[in-house]
This record gives C-alpha cells, structure tokens and sequence, in this order.
C-alpha cells in the first residue's frame, strides 16, 4: 500500500526548502513498441536503462540484467516530492549511542580495502512486515547504497514502511533516493507514482559510473513497474565509491518496531570491471539501542545474499 508521506511539522525546514528536486533528472518511459530484452545498446542508452552486460566478460551481471528483464517493465516517468520522515535523519552511519537506535543493519563492503572504487550497488528484496503495534509511529527503511561508511556522503536509493498505532494495522511503503553530503546536507526525495505495499518483490541498482552524475533504477518485480532518476553531483562533489552497503535503517525520529526478516537476495557491486561479493569481501553491521543492546541480527547467507533479523524485545 502506497500513499504519499506528508509531515506539516517540518515543512518549515530550511533543507525542504533546498533546489534539490530541480537538480533530479527523471526520464520519460521509452515507446510503447520498446523491447528492452532485445534493444541495442545505443537504444538502451537512449531511454536511460542500464546497459546490457558482455555474457563472456561479465557472466554475474549478465543473468542478473536478464533475470531482473525477462518480463517488460512499465516504465513510469518519476514524479519527486521531498521526502519528510528520511529527511529527518542524518543518513550517514552512526556509531556511537544516541537519542533511538543508532547505526545501520545489514552489510558493508569497504571497497577501498579490496580493490578499485564501487561505481555500482544492487540487490532485490522482498519488503517485510512491520509486526510490533507502535506506540506511536514507526519507520523502517530498508536500502543500498554507495559511501556512508567512514565517509561524509552516501547515494542510495531504497524503500520505506512506516505503522501507526492510529491507523494499525495498515502498513504503507514508499519509495526514497538521496544523495547526501555533510557539506550540502540534501534532503532525501520520494518517488511518489512508484507503487510499493508489504510483500513486493523490489530491485533497485545505484549507480556512479561518472563520479558526477548518480543514477538509480527501481522495479517492483511483483507489479511490473520500473522507474529512473539522475542526480547530479553539487558543486565540488563526486562519488568516492569507498563503501558499498545493503541495510536496514530505523530513522532516529522514530520508535524502532520489529519486523519479519528481510533477505537481499543476488546483491553485486563493483567498479572498473571488479566484483565484490559479500564473502569474503563484507561485513555485518547491526543497530543498537542506548543501552548498547543489539537490535539487529545480520547473516551474510552466500555470497551474493543476506538476512538482516529484528534481535529485540517483541511487543
């Protein structure tokens, strides 16, 4: 279930005022008579898809181009609004404790200790269920992304959920994108006409293939529906493509509910032609609370999977 998120407490927000959403580019959907499953290169191109990778050089990434197109999405042409609740939070991971949970669940490849910068991230998941009654609201993001760790910027792209104990037991999902640097402080965008409810099957790719320029694909595997965004770096910024990651997030402004496992499923990333799996390259990260107890409880499952597991109190 989707709905447009709306907050009126932080609309006077210096940084919802911020030119962000002139900055995104979003991209009209090819012709109907488009095939991408048989669309040359310079045609993919064109419409803004990812391109096709070489079967030979590139066997990983080419079963996943196929898998994730073996049906036609409907590509739907972005529609952004800021976004309130993950504008709320400082994005980049925190480590030490503090007001809520602090920190990121899920898994970390530090690509600066194991080969060239990661100029791409993806993975699919299907989104979980919130299944602790808040006491007041609750969100849970669930996303991946490049830098962030150890560094003052990330790019990332993923999926919220948020309950509330007024309007339990409805669960509504959105989806998000941010690139956010301690110099600009950028708040993150919503993509409002890309549908998304408990249970979808979602594939997202964040890319940096030119250090100025942010790219990110998302499909909903269970409807069809498949959008795009650029976003251009600010001034003096470009991607470092220090850290590649696949987490679970709880804003600080939020209760932290508990919720079904989720898996990242086919999970890749890499730069100038190298891969970096999750083993032996990873790492677990888990959130904590402010007694220091841990909250989360990561498996790196294979290589290219993992599962993230609520590890509190359920209620």
């Amino acid at each position: 279930m989707h709905k447009k998120v709306i907050d009126k407490t932080v609309t006077s927000d210096k940084a919802l005022q911020s030119d962000v959403l002139q900055l995104y580019k979003t991209y009209d959907p090819p012709p109907k008579d488009f095939d991408i499953r048989t669309a040359s290169d310079k045609l993919l191109a064109r419409y803004n898809i990812p391109r096709r990778p070489d079967p030979e050089r590139e066997p990983k990434l080419a079963r996943l181009w196929r898998r994730a197109f073996a049906h036609p999405p409907n590509f739907v042409k972005a529609e952004l609004s800021i976004d309130p609740v993950m504008s709320k939070r400082n994005p980049l991971r925190r480590l030490g404790p503090g007001f809520g949970p602090t920190g990121w669940g899920g898994v970390v490849v530090d690509a600066a200790a194991v080969g060239p910068p990661a100029t791409f991230v993806t993975a699919d998941w299907v989104v979980p269920r919130i299944v602790s009654l808040p006491l007041e609201t609750a969100n849970l993001g669930f996303w991946v992304g490049l830098d962030g760790f150890g560094n003052g910027q990330v790019l990332q792209a993923g999926i919220t959920a948020t309950a509330n104990a007024l309007d339990w037991p409805n669960i509504y999902c959105w989806a998000w994108t941010e690139w956010y640097t301690d110099q600009y402080k950028d708040p993150a965008v919503q993509i409002n006409n890309f549908s998304v409810s408990i249970g979808d099957t979602i594939s997202v790719i964040v890319c940096a293939q030119q250090p100025d320029l942010g790219y990110v694909m998302m499909l909903n595997v269970s409807t069809g529906q498949a959008t795009r965004v650029g976003i251009p770096a600010r001034p003096g910024i470009t991607s470092q493509g220090a850290s590649a990651e696949w987490i679970v997030e709880c804003p600080s402004s939020s209760e932290f509910p508990a919720f079904w496992p989720v898996t990242f499923n086919e999970c890749a990333a890499g730069g100038n032609g190298v891969l970096f799996d999750l083993t032996p390259n990873g790492f677990p990260v888990n959130i904590t609370g402010d007694g220091g107890d841990q909250l989360t409880q990561t498996f790196i499952a294979s290589p290219d999977s993992a599962v993230v597991d609520w590890n509190g109190h359920w209620s």
